[in-house]
């Protein structure tokens, strides 16, 4: 099996691997206990990689929780070899709001949070990842600028620190909540507020080592967007807001560094960085943030359509009762393909009543935060009920609109954890209007609606799921 050949694989490397009761595999370093690697078994077909990092010291240790998993997953990532999603451990023990009990991060793009077991690709591009961390972690001195022969020291108060938080509350605001401290051999100076959603260290070894990675990056191609920048590196993409980016330059620049910025982006946050100072910014900057940047570009020029999209249109041949029924078909498969998304089915055969519901999905609640409190598992396991709505080929109609979806009545019966609606076409403003009232109401953990755009978006990424139903939607 190819699962046993990559254990034996990465054990001859010098990873230890144990498996627990509930079939799950840790993976692990003897020499670095911080390090966790998780293989969560969710099905026949798939596996869930989950990395975690936490450092078991007497003084307080948010500083390596931020710091460390920031820039392994930055060098990563500037290889071209994955984006990273982040998801911080809330340190409930404190009540300190913007201290970190451990850091959980999850291999997105090309893997999209998970292993499909008989993919030799999969396996590869995994394997990849891991020895990055092995590789890190034979040199991790080198890379944070620590040293064997000297102490290290931790401390939150020294008058360098004090001028320097004090720059930074200035700028952010007195009444934010934070955490600083600096700590010696490696030597930074660190700051961190959950609310502002940043944290920023000094340290100029680190700086330098991460802003020639990323000039370096001869693969890397940048799109200038409406709102934010598009990278495209392999087949990974990501956005880089301009917000963000204004952000983190006056952040330094009210610190005295006024350097030039490179940045390295990943899902969830993004990674500025000066001649002395990296900022990580917390953000959306993963596929969804692509998505809507697309969007902005493909109304802004033509010629960027033809560059992210190809100037080709799709064309809906929906015709009859049966078509929709293989529409929701479709929609399995590309909902099989998204990252939060764990399994997905089909309540009853097209002719069958389903009482609203077309499919019913198996999600990750957790994939949207950027924390969990401690103790807390990463994944949570929701239930999402799926409806898809069509438009017939022939009709006058040219949207679905809020009269055509009984929402209000399936959340009531059903009481799903999240609710999600699928068009061929587009939705009116009063059916959006109702969805965004719901959302708001936070009675879901989910409510999210694919239009048109949204379903070629991703068949255009997926030809495979594309060829098997040309019968129903192909380029024009």
């Amino acid at each position: 099996m190819m699962i046993e050949e990559f254990l034996k694989r990465i054990e001859e490397v010098g990873f230890t691997v144990t498996k627990s009761p509930e079939n799950q595999l840790l993976i692990g370093l003897d020499c670095c206990p911080q390090w966790r690697i998780f293989l969560y078994d969710i099905d026949d077909e798939k596996l869930f990689p989950v990395f975690y990092y936490r450092q078991k010291r007497i003084e307080e240790v948010t500083d390596l929780h931020a710091i460390v998993p920031t820039v392994l997953t930055a060098i990563t990532k500037s290889r071209g070899i994955s984006s990273f999603r982040f998801l911080g451990e809330h340190n409930d023990f404190s009540g300190i709001e913007d201290e970190l009990y451990g850091m959980y991060w999850f291999p997105a793009q090309p893997l999209n949070e998970r292993i499909r077991k008989n993919s030799k690709r999969d396996f590869e591009s995994f394997f990849r990842i891991l020895m990055e961390l092995y590789m890190f972690h034979m040199y991790q001195g080198n890379i944070l600028g620590a040293v064997g022969y000297c102490p290290d020291d931790f401390s939150f108060d020294s008058p360098e620190l004090n001028i320097w938080k004090n720059k930074i509350r200035g700028f952010i605001g007195e009444d934010e909540s934070y955490v600083a401290n600096f700590r010696m051999n490696p030597d930074w100076l660190f700051f961190r507020s959950f609310s502002s959603e940043f944290s920023i260290f000094k340290s100029t070894h680190i700086a330098g080592l991460l802003k020639q990675l990323a000039i370096n990056n001869d693969n890397s191609e940048i799109i200038n967007g409406v709102v934010s920048n598009v990278e495209v590196i392999n087949e990974i993409r990501t956005t880089i807001p301009f917000k963000d980016e204004k952000y983190a330059k006056n952040l330094v620049a009210a610190l005295g560094d006024t350097s030039k910025i490179e940045v390295i982006s990943q899902e969830n946050q993004l990674v500025f960085i000066s001649d002395h100072h990296v900022v990580i910014k917390y953000s959306n900057c993963g596929l969804e943030s692509v998505s809507e940047e697309k969007e902005l570009i493909r109304l802004r020029q033509l010629k960027e359509i033809s560059l992210l999209f190809g100037d080709q249109k799709f064309e809906w041949n929906i015709i009859d009762r049966q078509a929709s029924g293989e529409f929701e078909d479709l929609v399995l498969e590309l909902l099989n393909r998204e990252p939060w998304v764990f399994s997905v089915r089909k309540v009853a055969p097209t002719n069958q009543g389903d009482n609203g519901r077309d499919l019913i999905c198996e999600y990750n609640m957790l994939h949207n935060e950027n924390r969990v409190s401690r103790g807390t598992e990463s994944v949570q396991l929701g239930k999402m009920i799926v409806q898809c709505k069509t438009n017939l080929k022939h009709s006058k109609k040219s949207s679905i609109s809020k009269s055509d979806v009984d929402m209000a009545n399936t959340i009531f019966d059903y009481r799903p954890d999240g609710y999600m609606l699928v068009v061929n076409t587009q939705i009116t403003r009063d059916l959006t209007e109702m969805l965004e009232r719901q959302r708001d109401r936070k009675e879901q953990n989910t409510i999210v609606w694919w239009n048109a755009f949204d379903v070629e978006d991703r068949l255009r990424k997926n030809p495979d799921i594309l060829a098997r139903y040309r019968h129903l939607v192909n380029y024009a």
